[in-house]
C-alpha cells in the first residue's frame, strides 16, 4: 500500500517562466509545494504510545498499540495528526503487528506470547470499507502452554501477507542459553483454524524481530530487530537494526540475501513497526519512553 501517484502538471521550462515575471515563479513554488517530502520524524498522538505495527495507504498511516490497548486502529497523516480510530468486533490479549494484501484488506496479529503459555493465537482480517472483522485462528505445532522453554510455545511480532498466505516471523529470547533462530510459519488469509506450516528458519544471534514489512513489487523483506545488553553490568543499552532480505526464492524469504544496517544506538528504544512508504523511503515506529514520553514515526532511506 504506497502513495498514490502525484497529479502531473504540465509547465513550460523553468527559463520560460524566469522571464515572464514573479508571478509565475511564485505559481511553480506552490505547485511543487503540493507534493512535499514526507518528514524525517514526527510525533504520534497520546493515544499511540505503544506502536508495535503500521501499515501506509496513500499519505494514511495506520497503527495500533502493542498489549493494554483496546481492539483499535489509528490512523494519522504524515504529521501524525490523529484521523480516524477503527474499533474491530475482535478481542485485544497482544496485538503485535499488521500487514496488508493485495485487496487492502488489513491482517492484525493478536499472537503476541511472552510467556509462551498461549494455545492459540488470532490473526483479525478487518475490511475498512465495511468494517468487517474475521478471524483467522491457528497453533503452532506442538503448542501446549507451557512456557517458552517448551518446544511449539513461540512468540511472534513480525508479519506479512503474500499470495493467500500470511508469513509470521516469530521471536527468539534475548537471554539464557537461546538458539536465537528465527522460525518462518504461514497460515491461509482465509478465516478459519489452521496449525501453522513450518516454512524455514534463519539464525540471527543476539537479535530478536519485532516488526515486518514487504515490498511485492520489489521482492523485498523488511525486518526491523533489536538487542538489549547491560554496559558495565548496570548501564541499560540497545540496538535497533534493519534487516533487508533480497533475491529470495517464492515464498521462502529467509533464503534471501540478508543486509543489516544499525538505525538506533541509545538508551532502551523498542522498534517494533515498520512499512513501506515509496521507492526511497520506508517508515519505523518508535514506542515512547520515560525520557521522551510520547512514540514517533522516523523515515529511513531503503537502502
Amino acid at each position: 500500500m504506497k502513495p498514490s501517484a502525484p497529479s502531473v502538471v504540465n509547465l513550460p521550462p523553468f527559463h520560460a517562466l524566469s522571464t515572464r515575471g514573479p508571478a509565475l515563479l511564485l505559481l511553480l513554488c506552490l505547485i511543487t509545494a503540493c507534493h512535499p517530502t514526507a518528514p524525517r520524524k514526527f510525533p504520534l498522538p497520546a493515544r499511540i504510545n505503544e506502536a508495535s505495527g503500521l501499515v501506509i495507504d496513500g499519505n494514511e498511516l495506520i497503527w495500533h498499540n502493542d498489549s493494554g490497548d483496546g481492539p483499535y486502529l489509528y490512523t494519522t497523516d504524515r504529521a501524525g495528526k490523529l484521523l480516524r480510530v477503527d474499533t474491530l468486533d475482535a478481542r485485544a490479549f497482544d496485538y503485535e503487528d499488521i500487514a496488508a494484501d493485495e485487496n487492502g484488506l488489513l491482517y492484525v496479529g493478536d499472537f503476541g506470547n511472552n510467556t509462551g503459555r498461549r494455545t492459540e493465537q488470532t490473526i483479525y482480517r478487518y475490511d475498512r470499507a465495511a468494517q468487517r472483522t474475521d478471524s483467522i485462528v491457528y497453533t503452532y505445532p506442538g503448542e501446549d502452554g507451557q512456557g517458552r522453554l517448551a518446544p511449539g510455545n513461540y512468540d511472534c511480532e513480525a508479519m506479512v501477507v503474500a499470495d493467500g498466505r500470511v508469513h509470521l516471523f516469530t521471536k527468539d529470547m534475548l537471554f539464557g542459553a537461546r538458539p536465537f533462530y528465527i522460525k518462518h510459519f504461514t497460515v491461509p488469509t482465509e478465516p478459519g483454524t489452521y496449525v501453522a506450516e513450518l516454512v524455514d528458519s534463519l539464525y540471527l544471534p543476539r537479535r530478536v524481530v519485532t516488526g515486518a514489512a514487504l515490498d511485492r513489487e520489489q521482492r523485498l523483506l523488511y525486518l526491523v530487530a533489536y538487542n538489549f545488553r547491560m554496559l558495565l553490568g548496570f548501564l541499560p543499552s540497545s540496538s535497533a537494526s534493519l534487516i533487508t532480505l533480497s533475491d529470495y526464492p517464492e515464498g521462502r524469504f529467509l533464503e534471501g540475501k540478508m543486509k543489516r544496517r544499525n538505525i538506533a544506538w541509545a538508551l532502551p528504544t523498542q522498534h517494533e513497526a515498520v512499512a513501506v512508504y515509496d521507492d526511497e523511503y520506508i517508515y519505523v515506529g518508535a514506542e515512547a519512553t520515560r525520557l521522551r514520553g510520547y512514540a514517533i514515526a522516523r523515515r529511513l532511506k531503503r537502502r
